[in-house]
């Protein structure tokens, strides 16, 4: 049964970095870009600078949706942010949430996106901008 599990597992994880695979990797300062290869989907993961006038996620997300022509504004309670949709040449989804106490974390998608292909870009996306290390870094106590 164990193997079984394993050999499931091990199937399933080829499969989300097969599909990686079929993306174009582009990184420009903080955006990861991920395009595929025929063109027909798009992901991106972007750490955006805070706005002094915009004080709470929420208006921040309202700003960013209005900026792409968005709608449908709905809170995400277990990723702590908000998301729309949008229109982008393709049907367009954008999440915003609250980064590490200065800055915003952008993932958007365009396209038809399986779950796992998703997951698996955000993640590519993750090491690329080093949000995990960061969000290390800011945890620990400033040592003078």
């Amino acid at each position: 049964m164990k193997k079984l599990i394993s050999l499931f597992l091990m199937m399933f994880s080829l499969c989300s970095y097969a599909a990686v695979e079929d993306f174009e990797e582009i990184v420009v300062g903080n955006k990861a870009s991920y395009i595929n290869e025929q063109g027909g989907k798009m992901a991106s993961l972007q750490i955006l600078d805070p706005i002094i006038n915009l004080s709470t996620t929420k208006q921040y997300a309202q700003y960013m949706m209005d900026t792409y022509r968005g709608w449908d504004l709905k809170a995400v309670v277990d990723l702590r942010g908000f998301a729309f949709k949008y229109v982008d040449n393709a049907p367009c989804s954008g999440l915003i949430s609250y980064f590490d106490g200065r800055s915003y974390l952008f993932f958007q998608a365009c396209g038809n996106f399986e779950k796992d292909e998703l997951t698996a870009l955000y993640r590519k996306a993750n090491q690329a901008l080093k949000v995990s290390e960061i969000l290390k870094l800011q945890s620990r106590p400033n040592l003078y």
